[in-house]
């Protein structure tokens, strides 16, 4: 199969798309990004090293993968993509889902800060993933990749600042935009919201669904991993951070999760939960970022999803 490309720099959301470039004759400099931006801090005003430290050293700390690695991993990344210049073409290639949504935003956003020659980047999305592809469907994306425009940038940058900032509310103001060239950024955006503790029980939606999940009968983790991806219009979660998820759900001063017979399964206060007869984060401390906002006892944020809506609640908490 003749090449495709000369000379460019391809941008994808993780390895396994990379055997089917080669496969496909798609040749280039691949570089592919990974980071569950979804999940940890991600806040305004760092730079891009600065942050790529914070989320390595956060990533190393949730169990993906020996620190030394994670560190290296992102500053050959960041290597790269600051050379972008040095290419003739760099092209995008992603999908629909939250993960690969807010890769672009990053990704959109670093290039424009190195101010590369208008037509220079150009975006596959995809509302199939890409791993599952044969090469020649893979191949047939590539002429229909579209060169990213000013407004295109511009859009991606105001988003990944709302996904940054301390107030939920910017990213809330996002979902209600129309983006250009970016059709598949306000759902997976919606979906970020839900990822706040629900104002009904406490929990997250991933939260929710693994609990399900387990509350369905005993099974592996590899079974109750599709029992709550079966649920999502676009997954997004990799299966280790669903079994992160399991794990949190084992901890702290109010567990959901027992182990039983070698299986998992909800204790008591889960079982409660289920049924919407308790609210978790009124005995469960909770400390998490979503992009910018930390969300912890003395600022908790909620999702409404009745509502569509933020509820807010501040309040002192004695030290």
């Amino acid at each position: 199969m003749a090449s495709r490309t000369v000379v460019t720099l391809h941008i994808t959301n993780g390895d396994a798309v990379l055997y089917l470039f080669r496969k496909a004759g798609i040749l280039g400099t691949p570089l592919p990004w990974r980071d569950v931006l979804h999940e940890g801090p991600v806040p305004a005003e760092l730079s891009l090293d600065e942050l790529s430290r914070l989320r390595a050293n956060y990533l190393a700390g949730r169990g993906y993968g020996k620190p030394i690695k994670v560190f290296h991993d992102f500053e050959a990344r960041d290597a790269v993509i600051k050379r972008a210049n040095e290419f003739e073409e760099v092209i995008l290639w992603f999908e629909h889902d939250l993960y690969d949504q807010l890769h672009i935003l990053q990704v959109l956003t670093v290039l424009q800060d190195l101010s590369l020659d208008p037509g220079r980047v150009s975006l596959i999305q995809s509302d199939t993933y890409l791993g599952s592809m044969t090469a020649d469907e893979l191949a047939a994306l590539h002429p229909k990749r579209r060169t990213v425009t000013n407004a295109t940038f511009t859009a991606a940058r105001r988003a990944w600042d709302a996904f940054r900032s301390s107030d939920p509310n910017a990213l809330y103001t996002e979902i209600g935009r129309d983006v250009p060239g970016l059709p598949y950024l306000r759902p997976a955006l919606r979906r970020l919201c839900e990822e706040y503790p629900w104002t009904r029980d406490g929990l997250s939606r991933s939260e929710r669904q693994a609990l399900e999940s387990v509350a369905r009968g005993p099974a592996r983790e590899e079974e109750l991993f599709k029992r709550a991806q079966s649920h999502e219009e676009a997954p997004f979660l990799g299966d280790s951070s669903f079994y992160g998820i399991l794990a949190d759900l084992r901890r702290g001063p109010a567990p959901l999760l027992e182990i039983e017979d070698g299986m998992l399964v909800p204790n008591a206060l889960g079982r409660r939960l289920l049924a919407g007869d308790a609210d978790w984060l009124e005995i469960q401390p909770v400390d998490r970022w979503i992009g910018g906002v930390h969300v912890r006892p003395e600022a908790i944020v909620r999702w409404d999803d009745d509502t569509s809506l933020f509820k807010m609640a501040r309040r002192t908490v004695d030290s």
